[in-house]
């Protein structure tokens, strides 16, 4: 657990000061995956909103709780989303379904970059972070991509490649799309984060990693 002990400042704000949750948690998910943990600071949080220190902190124990709030903000926007996806392709199975729902990973990374950097932040160490974003961010996601593959019958050749190995496939194969968006925009002139070229990873990238296996 972490060593963080800093308690909330007591005594209520002042009557005209209001705090939008979503909007806070938005900001601070910004702040976060900018400047990382150990990083950010909640006056720049408390910026970004418009609000004072002391309000963000009558809403939340410390920063750790501001921290862990946002993660949770995230996984539920996240889960939604792909909630919306299974529902909107219920008639599709196996390969057909998996795909579908690798090209809404992708849009969900362009729109929510916040995910994809506190990822990368947090998974490379051990720690108490870690274990909070793997189990809130990734996992989930790890379920839902891998639940049409058991579900579905046949794709025998597809089931028998380790769970570690697809996992770091695509998750490599979509994060590094966004991670290299600098390099891409300066050597190449491309954005990915346009429709049209998500569009065009998802299709190459899902052509690549599963046309085979068709």
């Amino acid at each position: 657990m972490s060593s963080l002990n800093t308690k909330r400042k007591r005594g209520r704000p002042v009557a005209s000061e209001k705090l939008d949750k979503q909007v806070l948690l938005e900001a601070a998910l910004d702040i976060f995956s900018e400047f990382g943990f150990e990083g950010a600071q909640l006056k720049e949080v408390a910026s970004r909103v418009g609000v004072t220190t002391p309000l963000i902190s009558y809403h939340f124990e410390n920063k750790e709780d501001l921290w862990k709030q946002s993660i949770i903000h995230l996984s539920k926007e996240i889960m939604q989303r792909y909630e919306e996806v299974r529902l909107l392709n219920k008639d599709l199975n196996g390969l057909d379904l998996l795909k579908a729902f690798t090209k809404h990973y992708l849009y969900l990374m362009a729109e929510f970059p916040s995910m994809y950097k506190i990822l990368l932040q947090e998974m490379g160490r051990k720690s108490w972070r870690y274990d909070f974003v793997s189990q809130h961010l990734l996992m989930p996601v790890v379920w839902f991509s891998h639940k049409p593959i058991f579900e579905s019958k046949g794709l025998e050749e597809f089931k028998s490649i380790p769970v570690a190995n697809f996992v770091s496939i695509m998750f490599g194969a979509t994060s590094s799309f966004f991670v290299l968006a600098q390099t891409l925009e300066s050597e190449y002139g491309i954005s990915p984060f346009t429709k049209e070229n998500i569009e065009m990873h998802a299709n190459i990238m899902n052509d690549l990693i599963f046309k085979q296996f068709e």
